[in-house]
Parts: structure tokens; C-alpha cells; sequence
């Protein structure tokens, strides 16, 4: 999907009153976190090293993306043990029962994750790369490493640069992998599907009671979730896949299944020796 065509798929009904509103609060909030990030404060100095390092870091290897879709319930991750696994947002919940701690943790959403499940995330003790937009909010660690995002659609291969969110976390996941140097990218538990339906971006107040994820109370009644942009999405997993193509490399989605139809798909068990 290019953006001139998601541009011209979006309906009207996706152009909501309280969807532009707080497109045009979030860019104007989003302007100090700019200039601090591309007029080189201090903090973005120190913070741009520590990217640096991670640069080719697992170039030429293989890694594991790990979404929080309800498909990982019929998914047998303790495979995942003794891979190098990026994984997104509440990951580390269940992580002993599940069999495998992530490699590596991303988590993008402001106000949905950073700020909902900040306490549990401020104390994680494995490598997290966080929103440079959130970064009053977390205590300064070695462990954590922000990525800045702006919002022009692409694919980023240098996140010293900025990158773009893309819609969703997957895809701040993905941009790492690349600037890791993975040559190969597995996808799983990227279900691409929730029950609820509505207006993209819509926020929704939780019941408790939602299935959308591999595990029960992801989000507790009371706490706020948005309706997810698939358009949105698939347009940024488009970029990704070009990308990716053109320095010799791949995406491969593994998720059981999953309704994301943009990478080509492979059974999750075959990747591992019997």
C-alpha cells in the first residue's frame, strides 16, 4: 500500500472530529521533544551513543518479533529461549509461565503504555527501548534507550535519526531489527485482528473482559486502548518490506494464524530443529 492510496482509502468516517484533534494536540506537544532531539541537548547526545552501540549489533543473524496477539495462547514460546527475541509492551507479563524471557523490550504508545504501565517498566531489568517523548516520565537506567519518532511516513535505517511509528509498535520493532542488522525477521503473535471494531484511533475504555491479547486483564477495567489503524499499519509493513528486500534481506510472518497479509508466511514450529 503506498500513501498516496491510503490517503485515498481512508473514509470519512476514519476522519473523525476527535481522531484530528488529537493529531493536531499530539504535534503540537511533540514540538519541544523536537527541537531538544535535533538541536542535540545533552540528554539526545548521550542517548544517540547509546544507539549507536546496538548498531550491527546481531548483523547477519536471525530474530524473533514478538507481538502480543491472543494467537501466542496456541503458541509454543519457550522455543524462543535461546533466540534473540524483540519483543513489544506488556511481553514481560507471564514471562516464567510462558517459558522465555525477551531479548530485548520496545514499547512506543505514550499515554495507552508508557504512562498506564509506567511502574512495571521502569523496574524492568532486561534492555528497553522507550519513546524519547516519554523520557521525564522513566528513571535514567542503563538499561533503557529511547527511540525518537516524528510523523512523516517511512522506513528508518539509522534511528540516531528519528524514525516513525508507523501505527503501531511492530513497526518501531522491525526499524530496530534493521538497525541491529538482522538478516532475517520472524513475526509472532502479530495477530493483525482485535474483536472490537470502530473508528481508528478511537479511544475505548476497558472492560476487562477484552480478548485481544495473549493474556487475560491485559488491560484492567477502567484503563484506556485505542482502536487499531490497520491501513495505517499496512502502509508502514509495505515500507518495511521494501526495505528490508533491497539490502538482501527478509521479513517472514510466523504468527499462527495471523491476518497480516503484507510478508510472506512460514509455519511457526519448522523453524527449529526437532
Amino acid at each position: 500500500m503506498s500513501r498516496l492510496k491510503y490517503l485515498k482509502d481512508m473514509s470519512l468516517s476514519e476522519l473523525s472530529l476527535e481522531r484530528i484533534a488529537n493529531a493536531i494536540k499530539v504535534r503540537a506537544k511533540d514540538i519541544p521533544h523536537y527541537v531538544s532531539w535535533h538541536f542535540n541537548s545533552k540528554q539526545a547526545r548521550e542517548n544517540k551513543a547509546k544507539l549507536k552501540q546496538y548498531h550491527n549489533i546481531h548483523k547477519g543473524k536471525r530474530c524473533f518479533i514478538v507481538a502480543n496477539g491472543p494467537s501466542l495462547k496456541n503458541t509454543d514460546v519457550s522455543l524462543l529461549k535461546d533466540e534473540i527475541t524483540i519483543a513489544m509492551n506488556r511481553m514481560y507479563l507471564n514471562a516464567g509461565q510462558m517459558g522465555f524471557m525477551p531479548t530485548y523490550i520496545v514499547v512506543h504508545d505514550i499515554p495507552i503504555q508508557l504512562l498506564q504501565f509506567r511502574d512495571d517498566l521502569d523496574e524492568l531489568k532486561l534492555p528497553k527501548f522507550f519513546n524519547w517523548n516519554a523520557r521525564k516520565h522513566f528513571t535514567d537506567k542503563e538499561n533503557l534507550t529511547f527511540i525518537r519518532s516524528d510523523y512523516k511516513p517511512r522506513f528508518s535505517t539509522d534511528l540516531t535519526e528519528t524514525s516513525w511509528g508507523g501505527h503501531s509498535v511492530t513497526n518501531i520493532c522491525i526499524q530496530l531489527a534493521y538497525y541491529m542488522g538482522f538478516d532475517e525477521v520472524y513475526l509472532v503473535g502479530k495477530d493483525h485482528s482485535y474483536e472490537e471494531t470502530g473508528t481508528p484511533g478511537k479511544l475505548v475504555i476497558a472492560t476487562g473482559e477484552e480478548k485481544n491479547h495473549f493474556t487475560k486483564n491485559y488491560y484492567t477495567k477502567g484503563m484506556g486502548w485505542r482502536i487499531p489503524d490497520y491501513k495505517g499499519e499496512e502502509l508502514a509493513y509495505n515500507m518495511a518490506k521494501v526495505a528490508f528486500e533491497k539490502s538482501g534481506r527478509k521479513i517472514i510472518d510466523a504468527t499462527i494464524n495471523g491476518k497480516l497479509d503484507i510478508f510472506p508466511k512460514i509455519d511457526f514450529y519448522s523453524l527449529f530443529k526437532k
